[in-house]
């Protein structure tokens, strides 16, 4: 069929209308659902071209909430270390890339995504003085998976000119041992700034595994307004993308509506802050200190009226927030700026809090009473909220297990989204930490999940009008899922679940047999 339009799908369960009891087909109208219908009422004229879902469950496109597609597709352009399963073998892939790369050339070797905390040999940060024995010559900087922690070597150091007394500079012994956090890496981002030709690769190649996952929509939560725009000028938006900018951009523009480059593909919705960093790197900002650092509670990023006067300045210009708050102080913060915003705004918009990881029972109430939208991220939960896992090591089990409450956040009639944050990427993976949370009391029903994923992401991305859910009107996304495992074998059989195809306004994207 190639990727010709298709003018219905038939013979669909559609496992979150009727629980995929019936046959159902889906009537397409250019790139819009016209109708959905009992198979037994379909009459196929001859002229049509149907697409034969042979009764496997039909979903709307999965829609991740929270995502960094240029950054996942860099990963495929440079050093991709999220397979590394030790120290030795980090520094063993440094060595072996520097001994290929010409002495002459003086850019830095860029790494992504390692991950200490799956380390079999040593569970620990490399410093600086790891990489000199690898790299002495070669300035090295690798990004740590979260995004918030970057290692770099002395070569790399002597040429960033970062002060030694940057908070977010790190030492051991009074010197530096090149791991930068948060704040720390703008002097590090000039050196690894990818060109605007190579973020557009990256966004090619990060739509195409989108798709592959049934992915329809993601939300780019630090986006670069150029990319989108050349992407779309060659006509390389194979999915769609609800843009988050910085803060700088967001007051350049003075309001969403003066950037719009195709509606219904790309829009500039909301703007990102950050409170606070992350938990593998010791920044989340914390009511008490980490278990395995206790000298270390983390940071706060901005001061406490300097977050209500950004928010409520952008608020005011028109803008919905996005604001990453983990550790229960940063969320503490973000709770009364929102407080502020409503009481000395002009109007109070449709704001979401990201991540939220250390998210305590006031803290919902007060979600609640503001009419927040929780973006959380199901697939820490797997990674990193198991027993003997990141989270425990960090905050001790007590705090640890009581992370990411998810069916509280439901009960308390908060909405839901679920995203991933590229740690890893992948709704099927997702699901599974929604189903398997350490307290069963704050596990979600298969259902639940799905419709965080559907559902709940788009009405965070404010988009539910077009997407999200199977009905007449809405736009052609669809995903098809090769079956459902039940909800009490999901986690065991999670991996046999394959996409079988991706629709994009009504046309095939993916195919799972081309």
């Amino acid at each position: 069929m190639g990727s010709e339009k298709v003018e219905a799908i038939v013979n669909a369960k559609l496992p979150l209308t009727d629980e995929g009891q019936r046959l159902w087909t889906i009537v397409f109208n250019s790139e819009r659902i016209a109708a959905v219908i009992p198979q037994n009422d379909f009459v196929r004229p001859e002229s049509k071209s149907v697409w034969d879902a042979k009764g496997c469950p039909v979903l709307p496109g999965f829609i991740d909430a929270h995502m960094h597609p240029i950054s996942m597709g860099l990963k495929k352009l440079r050093l991709d270390l999220s397979q590394v399963r030790s120290l030795h073998q980090l520094l063993q892939v440094v060595q072996d890339t520097v001994s290929r790369v010409p002495r002459s050339l003086s850019h830095f070797l860029i790494g992504y995504d390692w991950d200490e905390s799956l380390f079999e040999d040593e569970q620990r940060y490399p410093t600086r003085w790891d990489l000199d024995k690898v790299a002495p010559d070669f300035p090295v900087a690798l990004r740590r998976i979260d995004g918030h922690l970057w290692v770099v070597n002395t070569k790399a150091l002597q040429i960033m000119n970062l002060p030694e007394d940057h908070p977010f500079a790190f030492k051991t012994q009074g010197q530096l041992n090149g791991l930068i956090a948060d704040e720390a890496i703008r002097f590090l981002q000039p050196f690894v700034e990818p060109t605007l030709d190579e973020k557009c690769e990256a966004l090619r190649i990060a739509s195409q595994i989108a798709l592959e996952h049934g992915v329809t929509t993601m939300a780019d939560l630090f986006a670069d307004l150029e990319v989108y725009e050349n992407a779309v000028k060659s006509g390389d938006l194979m999915t769609r993308f609800v843009c988050c900018v910085p803060t700088a951009t967001a007051q350049q523009l003075k309001a969403p509506l003066n950037w719009s480059i195709d509606k219904e593909r790309c829009e500039a919705k909301f703007v990102k802050l950050f409170l606070d960093g992350s938990i593998g790197a010791h920044t989340a900002a914390m009511r008490e200190p980490y278990a395995d650092m206790p000298s270390e509670p983390g940071r706060l990023i901005l001061r406490d009226r300097t977050a209500e006067g950004l928010m409520l300045e952008l608020n005011d210009m028109g803008w919905s927030l996005a604001i990453h708050a983990i550790g229960d102080l940063a969320i503490d913060q973000a709770i009364e700026a929102f407080r502020f915003v409503r009481m000395e705004g002009k109007r109070f918009l449709r704001h979401r809090l990201e991540h939220i990881e250390v998210l305590r029972p006031e803290h919902i109430g007060w979600m609640r009473r503001l009419c927040l939208v929780a973006s959380m991220q199901p697939n820490f939960v797997i990674r990193w909220q198991q027993k003997g896992g990141l989270y425990e090591v960090r905050l001790g089990w007590e705090r640890a297990k009581q992370m990411n409450p998810f069916a509280s956040v439901l009960k308390a009639n908060v909405p839901l989204a679920f995203g991933s944050d590229g740690m890893p990427f992948g709704p099927i993976y997702g699901i599974v930490g929604a189903l398997m949370h350490p307290e069963p009391n704050e596990r979600l029903s298969l259902h639940q999940a799905l419709l965080a994923y559907t559902q709940g992401a788009a009405f965070a991305c404010r988009i539910e009008n077009q997407v999200g859910t199977i009905a007449p009107g809405k736009l052609a996304d669809i995903v098809v899922l090769s079956h459902l495992p039940d909800e009490q074998v999901f986690a065991d059989e999670w991996q046999s679940v394959q996409v079988v195809a991706t629709f994009v306004s009504g046309e095939p994207k993916f195919l799972q047999d081309e």
